[in-house]
């Protein structure tokens, strides 16, 4: 693993991976005209939450810009790996965005991807940028992913403590039967 990888532009480069998770919010949004808007809902958040959600919601553009320029790495496992693991995480984030697209806000979910996570669309984005990393070798994206991991989790304890505000002991009881990530 090399810090920067030469970077160059080519059409077989690593921003491949991301196409799809970026495909899947573009067609959602234009099915469900609200879905960016309660995608990025920050009622209730304070200040410094705000500023998490920002940061968390703007870092994965720099990674994927990144993505565009680098190449994938030149070891044959590596690439494998890092592409299972990227459709894995593609095909979860369409799957949860449709769920997520043609539910109601008036309730907590539950269906779908939300009966084995609470947070399924940021797991599955992180499986997707974990294979970018992967599948590139690059130790500047996998930093980058580790500090919007970090945002990430932030953000999360925001939503959570407002969902736990706007649907009370229904998402407190929801809560303690489904992990936060993966259970």
């Amino acid at each position: 693993m090399r810090l920067t990888p030469t970077l160059t532009l080519t059409v077989s480069n690593a921003w491949l991976l991301c196409l799809p998770m970026v495909l899947s919010v573009g067609v959602a949004t234009a099915l469900r005209g609200d879905l960016a808007r309660r995608l990025s809902d920050m009622t209730g958040y304070t200040p410094r939450e705000r500023a998490f959600t920002v940061a968390a919601s703007l870092l994965p553009y720099p990674f994927m810009v990144l993505a565009i320029f680098t190449p994938f790495a030149p070891t044959g496992l590596l690439f494998v790996a890092g592409l299972l693991v990227a459709m894995l995480g593609n095909a979860s984030f369409a799957a949860t965005l449709f769920v997520f697209a043609g539910s109601s806000s008036d309730q907590p979910l539950r269906a779908g991807p939300y009966r084995v996570s609470r947070n399924p669309l940021y797991v599955s984005a992180a499986l997707v940028f974990l294979g970018v990393c992967v599948s590139t070798s690059s130790l500047l994206l996998a930093a980058i992913l580790a500090v919007l991991l970090l945002l990430q989790h932030a953000m999360i304890l925001a939503e959570e403590r407002a969902c736990a505000r706007k649907y009370g002991e229904l998402y407190v009881a929801y809560a303690r039967r489904v992990s936060r990530y993966l259970g």
